[in-house]
């Protein structure tokens, strides 16, 4: 059986509260030594997966990703107002902030996708993305002079930061969101606390961002893509081991507006969604990088984003195009199966 690969976007909703509600418990497996537990956090449902002897200490091990995720939670979510996150959006335009050293990491990586997909990643994008989501409560796109004011906001250049650990946003109105990198960040520390325990296969996934170590019962992890334009159904599945795997999709959040679709994968450069692709999946050694470049390669379009990725050292990707046909690394072909 695969396990199903659903991207959420991070930080939709707050769960300051549901964290604390211990909701981890394993569930029935065909392999007696298969345990999965979840908790809600970061807007999605977090599941971990381990093949272990020992379930009591798997819970134990569990508990302390869990408690990573909630910990990241609080220093990256635009939804809690103590957050790095909403101080640097505050102080836009006027102070220098000082943000911890995971922020200010996940801050330059960021950058730094955006710097190899010429701004097709962009973290200020904040502002376009929160007229977005007041148009999709309408149903209705935003009119052309309001994107078009917004679009002034987005830069990542307009991003600085320094040795010393502060950032800062050169224009009043500008904001940050993580949303398209930190859930990836999460994960790779919640897997990096249970491979530091001795777990070594395993599955963190967050919504759909998701690493994978090691097997399962002696066999690659499969993990299913779903189709863009199906919902319960796989479009193929992919063998991996020691791999992280994060996918951008069109179908996760839209509207139809006199026939036409409106989803949440906005380009930086237009103000509206992108619209070369349905869907993109990326491997890589790492969630963070997988998260980035998912969203970056989807706005890029198959061609330039396909390209990104042939040149990027370590980097695989799927992608469905705007017609449905399929386009993927050559490293992969001995490792994906299509679904009749």
């Amino acid at each position: 059986m695969s396990d199903n690969l659903m991207k959420g976007r991070f930080f939709r909703l707050p769960f300051p509260l549901l964290f604390f509600i211990l909701s981890i418990y394993p569930l029935p497996s065909h392999s007696s030594n298969l345990y999965k537990y979840h908790q809600i956090a970061m807007g999605t449902v977090i599941e971990i997966t381990l093949q272990t002897d020992d379930e009591e200490g798997a819970k134990k091990a569990t508990l302390q990703a869990f408690q990573e995720i909630k910990r990241i939670e609080q220093l990256m979510s635009p939804w809690i107002g103590t957050s790095d996150v909403s101080r640097l959006n505050r102080s836009a335009g006027k102070d220098w902030v000082k943000v911890s050293p995971e922020t200010f990491d996940v801050i330059q990586r960021s950058q730094k996708i955006s710097g190899l997909s010429e701004g097709a990643f962009d973290i200020t994008i904040a502002p376009l993305t929160q007229l977005w989501r007041k148009a999709r409560e309408r149903g209705v796109p935003p009119p052309p002079e309001e994107i078009k004011k917004v679009l002034g906001l987005v830069n990542f250049r307009n991003l600085l930061n320094r040795p010393d650990g502060k950032v800062f946003l050169k224009r009043k109105g500008m904001a940050i969101d993580l949303g398209g990198i930190a859930k990836g960040y999460a994960v790779d520390r919640a897997f990096e606390i249970l491979t530091s325990l001795g777990y070594k296969n395993l599955i963190v996934n967050a919504g759909g961002d998701l690493r994978t170590g090691g097997l399962k019962n002696n066999e690659p992890w499969s993990i299913g893509i779903q189709h863009p334009r199906s919902a319960e159904k796989v479009m193929a599945t992919i063998s991996v081991s020691d791999s992280a795997i994060a996918t951008s999709g069109d179908y996760e959040k839209f509207f139809f507006h006199q026939g036409k679709r409106y989803h949440h994968i906005l380009n930086p450069k237009t103000g509206f969604p992108a619209d070369g692709c349905q869907s993109v999946t990326i491997l890589s050694k790492d969630g963070m990088t997988a998260d980035g470049l998912a969203t970056a390669v989807f706005v890029l379009g198959p061609g330039k984003g396909y390209a990104l990725c042939q040149r990027l050292e370590g980097v695989e990707c799927f992608i469905v195009d705007q017609e449905g046909k399929t386009l993927f690394s050559p490293n992969l072909k001995t490792k994906i199966s299509f679904t009749p």
